[in-house]
């Protein structure tokens, strides 16, 4: 049996604004090739499809074309798990169209799902009859297990270790309550969307929790597991510790620029019964790559914005002048690159740390530290109407009452 993991597609996510949809379609059909060139029987996708639980209709549409797509009129299996960043209401919600694909939409931890082709199944468990495989695939799911979404609170302590302590046990149980359905004659796998310890993130993991409580120790993944497919990181990584094949295939696109030039990819698994699985990985190639540019003046930007090869990309641009840009200059930089997501000035004495004339910004007035501020902030200076209203906002703070909030 041959399976693809992948997860943290984030359908509708922009960035500062700009849409991604055309990359995210990119990658879908990039995603749909792979399954067909590769032979794959088994897509497993591992939470966090969309970016929020209300996700625009075009990255909904998107979503269930790309899931039809992969299960191929029935030639392949489907999996799909909710993420912290999914509704498991709304994914699940389509499960009987989806099922008649072959597609299986788990919102909550230990649903349970039916189909004429899963052979059976349980609370967070199903054999599933895997088209052009003689053996079935028993799989673990494990949509993201806050305590929400479990119903249940698992700690009586509000101490950090104790609440992760009493966390990580409920997630071992989870897998080994699953697990005891695995079979010698079965490829057994689990699929789960949450934070292993060890795990290594960036700054696109926004608005989850990466330490604390909903940490999971290695030691609670399913041991006699083939392969682990985890969703959750956004940085294509193995886990550290696993008692077996383990990954975080990572996200499809970068999310921020603490991702620029790192390599996204999804994961592919062969595995047969009663023998080790082999886990190897796929480069993915389409979406815009993200740069963090620094340039020592605005002409060497200019070129830079004007030069048509540099314009496939996402740029987070730094610019070392000795005045602020004016409104026009920050308008014809982005007029020259539609993919300038920013614009930072490093003026002398306020951001150049590395220099030995750095001014004390003790000795500025306050209507000169905010123009500084605005400046480097925006990437021009301040309309003379916003410094005013500071100002006045800032005469008029001695005279605000202070009281319970």
């Amino acid at each position: 049996m041959r399976i693809l993991h992948t997860s943290d597609w984030h359908l509708g996510r922009s960035l500062e604004g700009r849409s991604r949809i055309p990359e995210q379609r990119g990658f879908i059909d990039e995603i749909c090739s792979i399954v067909k060139e590769n032979g794959v029987n088994l897509i497993l996708i591992a939470g966090d499809v969309f970016d929020t639980y209300n996700p625009p209709a075009e990255a909904e549409e998107l979503f269930y074309e790309a899931v039809e797509r992969l299960a191929g009129n029935g030639q392949r299996r489907v999996v799909v798990i909710a993420g912290n960043h999914d509704s498991p209401d709304r994914l699940h919600a389509a499960n009987p169209i989806a099922q008649k694909h072959g597609i299986y939409l788990y919102g909550y931890p230990g649903e349970v799902i039916t189909g004429d082709t899963i052979v059976r199944g349980g609370p967070g468990w199903a054999e599933i009859a895997v088209p052009g495989c003689r053996e079935d695939a028993m799989v673990v799911v494990l949509p993201y297990p806050s305590e929400q979404r479990l119903n249940e609170v698992l700690a009586g302590s509000l101490e950090d270790k104790e609440m992760q302590a009493a966390y990580s046990e409920r997630v071992r149980l989870a897998f080994s309550e699953g697990a005891a359905h695995f079979r010698d004659d079965t490829v057994n796998l689990a699929v789960s969307h949450l934070f292993v310890l060890g795990g290594r993130s960036s700054d696109s993991e926004r608005e989850i929790q990466l330490g604390g409580a909903y940490v999971v120790e290695p030691a609670a993944l399913p041991a006699k597991a083939h392969y682990v497919a985890l969703g959750h990181l956004h940085r294509p990584q193995a886990v550290g510790g696993s008692p077996v094949p383990c990954r975080y295939s990572g996200s499809p696109l970068c999310y921020s620029f603490s991702e620029a030039d790192r390599q996204k990819e999804v994961v592919i698994i062969d595995a047969v019964p009663g023998k080790k699985a082999e886990v190897s990985t796929v480069s993915l190639t389409r979406g815009k790559p993200l740069r963090s540019l620094r340039f020592s003046s605005y002409s060497e930007a200019y070129s830079w914005c004007e030069a048509e090869e540099n314009h496939h990309m996402w740029a987070d641009m730094e610019l070392e002048t000795a005045e602020p840009l004016t409104a026009s200059q920050v308008a014809d930089l982005r007029k020259l690159h539609p993919g300038v997501i920013s614009i930072r000035v490093l003026l002398p004495g306020v951001n150049d740390e590395e220099s030995g004339n750095l001014r004390r910004l003790s000795g500025l007035s306050a209507e000169e530290k905010f123009r500084r501020f605005a400046a480097r902030e925006t990437g021009s200076v301040p309309e003379q109407e916003l410094v005013d209203m500071f100002l006045e906002l800032l005469e008029g703070g001695d005279s605000v009452e202070t009281g319970d909030a």
